[in-house]
């Protein structure tokens, strides 16, 4: 399992979703200086594609410049507990929708 996740994209500019995401996850996050992370995003993926290379190597091959900053996850055990009781009803709905 990873230790910490870089996230991109226009969400990712949201302080509110970025504590939710480590929550969730259960990660610490990192956040890319670049303004247009979406782009930066699909950079990457375009990247690996080129090069044959699964996307989470090619990414951990790039020099990007990071905020200082590092969110991360909530260690209140209520909080912790509601996310992970509520990306469990999301799985099992994800999965019914899905067969």
């Amino acid at each position: 399992k990873p230790k910490s996740l870089m996230v991109v994209g226009g969400g990712s500019k949201n302080h509110l979703w970025r504590q939710m995401l480590a929550d969730v996850l259960q990660l610490d996050l990192r956040f890319p200086l670049e303004p247009e992370t979406a782009a930066l995003g699909a950079a990457f993926q375009a990247g690996a594609a080129a090069t044959s290379t699964k996307v989470h190597l090619y990414v951990s091959k790039q020099n990007v410049e990071i905020e200082e900053g590092i969110v991360t996850p909530s260690k209140d055990a209520d909080i912790i507990q509601s996310y992970h009781d509520g990306f469990q009803r999301y799985m099992k709905y994800s999965r019914q929708l899905n067969s």
